[in-house]
C-alpha cells in the first residue's frame, strides 16, 4: 500500500521502516528542517530492540549505546532497595542507554539504506479522507496534494493530523514544573551503570549516566543540582529544559481506517518508567503488521487496550514521586519502614514494568528477511 508518514521521529521513522520492510509504498515528511540534537527520551527496552530486530537498527543501537542493569531507589541518604534488571527472562535483559538523538540518527540512516529519505520542512495542512484514499495538504518551499491510501500522524502532542481530523486529546496535565539537565558529574559513591531514584520530602530527582561522566538528571524539586545526593557533585552543564508533565490520549487512534495516530500524537504521559518513546516504536509496528495483514481496523482498540491501563499506572508512580500529594507523603514514611522487607516482593513486576515487558505484541505477519 502507499502509506503517507507525518512526522521523523523514532515513532515515525520506525513506522517508515516497518512498512518498508514488509514491501509498501512509504513517503516520511517532517516539518522540522533537520534532526533535534537534544533528547528527551534515552532508554530503550527490550521489547523495542526486539521488534527492531528485523530492520537492522537493533545492532547497531547495541554497538552504540550502554546496557543499564539496575535501579536503585532512595529516601534522602538512605538507600533502600536494588532492582537488579538482569533476571528477567529475555535476550536483553537490560535496559540500553542511549540519547532519543542518537536512535533518530540511526534509525533515519536504515531508512535511507532502503532508499527513502526523509523530506525536512514540510508541515501538514490539511487532511481529507475519500473512501479509498487520503489527500494531505502539504506546504514547504512548495504547496502540494499528497495522495496515499493510508497516512500515519507520528507529529508529536501538537499532532496536526489529529487536530486535522478533529480527534479529542482527552486527559489532564500539571502546571509543577520539572527541570532535567544534562551535566558532567563527580560521582563517589554512586554506582554508574544504574539509574538512582532519589524520593526527597519536596520530590524527586532521578540520575542516569549517559556516557563518560555526563549524566541526565531530572526532578521536581527547586535547586535541583544542589540536591544531589552525597558524594555526587555538579560540574559543566551542557543542556537544560523546563517541561511540564501531563497524561491524555487521543479518543480514537484512527479514523475512518484511512488515517492513523501513533507516539505522542496518539498518547503522552510522564517519563517514569522509560515508556514514551518505546511505546510509540511499539505503536509503529503493531501499525505496520496490522496493516499489511488486512486487519488495520484492529489497531485502534488494541493500542488503547494496551496503552490506556499503562498511562493509569504511569500516572499513579508519578503521584507518588510528587512530594506534596498524599500518596507521595505516605510513600515517604513507608518505604524506608517496610521497603527492605517488602519491596523486593514487587521488584519482578516493577522489573518488566520498566523493561517494556509487561504485556504481549502479537505479531500477525511473518518477520521479515533483513536486507
Amino acid at each position: 500500500m502507499k502509506v503517507l508518514i507525518i512526522g521523523a521521529g523514532p515513532t515515525g521513522l520506525a513506522a517508515a521502516l516497518f512498512c518498508a520492510a514488509r514491501g509498501h509504498e512509504v513517503r516520511i515528511v517532517d516539518k522540522r528542517a533537520e534532526r533535534t540534537p537534544h533528547s528527551k527520551a534515552f532508554g530503550v527496552n527490550p521489547r523495542t530492540l526486539e521488534l527492531l530486530e528485523e530492520t537492522g537498527a537493533t545492532e547497531r543501537f547495541l554497538a552504540n549505546g550502554r546496557r543499564m542493569s539496575a535501579v536503585n531507589l532512595w529516601v534522602g541518604e538512605r538507600h533502600v532497595v536494588r532492582n537488579d534488571l538482569t533476571p528477567v527472562t529475555h535476550r536483553y535483559n537490560f535496559l540500553l542507554v542511549q540519547s532519543q538523538a542518537d536512535s533518530e540518527r540511526i534509525l533515519e540512516e536504515q531508512l535511507a539504506s532502503r532508499g527513502i529519505l526523509v523530506e525536512r520542512g514540510v508541515s501538514l495542512h490539511t487532511v481529507e479522507v475519500a473512501r479509498d484514499r487520503v489527500f494531505a495538504t502539504l506546504g514547504g518551499s512548495r504547496q502540494e496534494r499528497a495522495e496515499a491510501e493510508v497516512l500515519l500522524g507520528a507529529d508529536g502532542s501538537g499532532s496536526s493530523v489529529r487536530e486535522s481530523i478533529g480527534i479529542a486529546f482527552e486527559g489532564k496535565g500539571s502546571a509543577e514544573p520539572w527541570r532535567l539537565y544534562d551535566v558532567e558529574l563527580e560521582v563517589e559513591t554512586l554506582a554508574n551503570d544504574e539509574a538512582h531514584v532519589v524520593m526527597l520530602s519536596d520530590g524527586a530527582l532521578f540520575l542516569v549516566r549517559l556516557g563518560g561522566n555526563m549524566w541526565r538528571v531530572l526532578g521536581n524539586v527547586p535547586d535541583l543540582l544542589k540536591r544531589l545526593p552525597a558524594g555526587a557533585r555538579a560540574c559543566e552543564v551542557h543542556w537544560s529544559s523546563d517541561f511540564g508533565i501531563a497524561h491524555r490520549a487521543a479518543a480514537s487512534f484512527s479514523y475512518q481506517d484511512r488515517v492513523f495516530l501513533a507516539g505522542d500524537a496518539a498518547h503522552i504521559h510522564s517519563g517514569l518508567g522509560a515508556r514514551g518513546m518505546n511505546l510509540g516504536i511499539e505503536d509503529a509496528f503493531v501499525f505496520a503488521d496490522r496493516l499489511t495483514a488486512g486487519q488495520r481496523s484492529r489497531y485502534s482498540e488494541e493500542r488503547r487496550r494496551v496503552v490506556l491501563p499503562l498511562m493509569r499506572r504511569i500516572d499513579r508512580l508519578t503521584e507518588v514521586m510528587r512530594g506534596q500529594s498524599f500518596p507521595a507523603r505516605a510513600a515517604r514514611w513507608v518505604v524506608p519502614a517496610v521497603g527492605p522487607s517488602l519491596l523486593p516482593l514487587a521488584l519482578p513486576t516493577l522489573r518488566r514494568f520498566m523493561l517494556g515487558l509487561d504485556h504481549p505484541v502479537e505479531r500477525l505477519t511473518p518477520k521479515p528477511r533483513l536486507g
